[in-house]
């Protein structure tokens, strides 16, 4: 790939190849296919992977605003009410969540997002203090609460967001590692730390203590030592391999690493807001994790392919073929043009 194409370049290259391998138009309606011929059934359909299409595509559309993509993205909105016969909702509290914050995102059925955050709201067990993973799960976990969290917030309900956030403050985050554990089951914590957690809580914590940025007096300054702290520890994390974030394969874990690459480009835009030097730092930090991964994804892509693995170029063959790893490494690649964009502007 050319080595000096601009941010903007990369993401409208992986937009491309995104919207020819696997959207596939059906009249005034659209979704897209779950992977290339060569990996199990190709033709799938993928709520939450679809979630985070409409939100990716909700971000070309602000960095490169296009007629043809707002059309798109409301065909791939029809999509979704197609396949979900109008409710919007699955049992998976975490799936609607990231529903939720593409509509948001994107602009589109405002009744559907009344509908899923009213959804989580009236989830959340009162007894744990947290969201279940699914309808009837003893599974309380990062997935559902951190992108549950800011629904909650993005909705008006910035209490009950708080808490969700204060919950896995005390009960996931791992003392040694400052990282944020996946969940606990039947009082047993699951140890696993995933990409994509660090940056939803991240995301969530921004979103809380937005107000408390550039006054450490504030109510919710706590929220941003929060940011900072998680900031630190993915750099720590990922400092053995040159800032490369831990690679998840195909299926879901495709979608991991683009998810804290959107994260990360928002704590580094609102960090340096900061009242000290150390926000200052630590946006630049933040900066150099998402330029550092979408330098890697660009520099493995193959005929338009990204590999699932930064550290190596892409197949035609395995995990690269899956949906999931392409959204994830256009979403990183858009995360790159956000901070080039606050840094021009």
């Amino acid at each position: 790939m050319d080595a000096d194409a601009t941010a903007q370049q990369r993401a409208a290259a992986a937009e491309r190849a995104v919207l020819d391998r696997y959207l596939r138009r059906y009249g005034p309606v659209a979704w897209a296919h779950a992977a290339v011929p060569g990996r199990e059934n190709p033709r799938t359909w993928h709520y939450w992977w679809h979630a985070h299409l409409l939100h990716v595509l909700a971000d070309a559309e602000t960095h490169r605003p296009d007629a043809r993509r707002r059309r798109l993205i409301r065909r791939v909105a029809r999509g979704v009410t197609l396949r979900t016969l109008g409710r919007w909702t699955t049992p998976f509290y975490d799936d609607i969540a990231w529903m939720g914050l593409a509509l948001a995102e994107s602009g589109r059925h405002p009744r559907a997002l009344r509908k899923i955050a009213r959804t989580l709201a009236d989830a959340v067990d009162p007894t744990v203090g947290a969201l279940p993973w699914r309808v009837d799960s003893e599974l309380y976990n990062a997935p559902a609460n951190a992108p549950g969290g800011m629904v909650l917030a993005l909705t008006g309900r910035r209490t009950e967001a708080a808490g969700l956030a204060g919950w896995m403050a005390s009960v996931l985050d791992d003392p040694s590692s400052h990282l944020v554990r996946d969940g606990i089951e039947h009082g047993v914590t699951r140890p696993e730390l995933w990409t994509y957690n660090q940056g939803a809580v991240i995301g969530l914590e921004l979103m809380i203590g937005g107000p408390a940025l550039a006054d450490p007096a504030h109510d919710e300054w706590s929220h941003i030592e929060r940011t900072r702290a998680l900031v630190r520890a993915v750099e720590r994390w990922c400092a053995d391999d040159d800032g490369l974030f831990p690679a998840a394969g195909g299926g879901d874990g495709g979608l991991f690493a683009g998810i804290l690459a959107r994260y990360l480009a928002q704590a580094a835009r609102d960090l340096a807001k900061g009242p000290d030097a150390e926000g200052d730092v630590l946006a630049r930090t933040a900066r150099r994790l998402v330029a550092r991964n979408a330098d890697a994804l660009w520099g493995g892509c193959r005929e338009g392919l990204f590999p699932a693995d930064p550290r190596r170029p892409a197949r035609a063959e395995g995990d690269d073929l899956d949906l999931s790893v392409q959204l994830g490494a256009w979403i990183t690649l858009e995360a790159a043009v956000g901070l080039e964009r606050a840094v021009t502007s």
